[in-house]
């Protein structure tokens, strides 16, 4: 459910807001937020490089791997609107990211 930025009445957003929250809305719908698959990560840690299209830098990214391992930060600092680099210890690994 995606609430409006505009309301009638103060008590349309309210109740905009109290359905929303009843039928719990997803990542997607409360925040901005991306989902990226990422097929193999390539070497074990080796930086590989995320394209995720947010609109802005990311903060916060949670991962979902098919093996035993760590997904971690590389070259921070230069992660943009539209990309980011990160690394994984274990080699070939299949990652679902939502990226915050």
């Amino acid at each position: 459910m995606r609430l409006e930025r505009n309301y009638r009445t103060v008590g349309e957003g309210i109740r905009q807001v109290l359905e929303a929250c009843a039928n719990r809305l997803t990542f997607r719908e409360n925040l901005q937020a991306a989902e990226i698959d990422v097929a193999d990560t390539g070497g074990a840690n080796v930086e590989f490089t995320v394209r995720h299209a947010l609109g802005k830098t990311p903060r916060v990214y949670v991962w979902n791997i098919d093996r035993a391992g760590i997904v971690y930060d590389s070259r921070r600092v230069d992660w943009t609107e539209q990309e980011m680099y990160l690394k994984c210890s274990v080699a070939n690994a299949a990652l679902v990211l939502t990226i915050l």
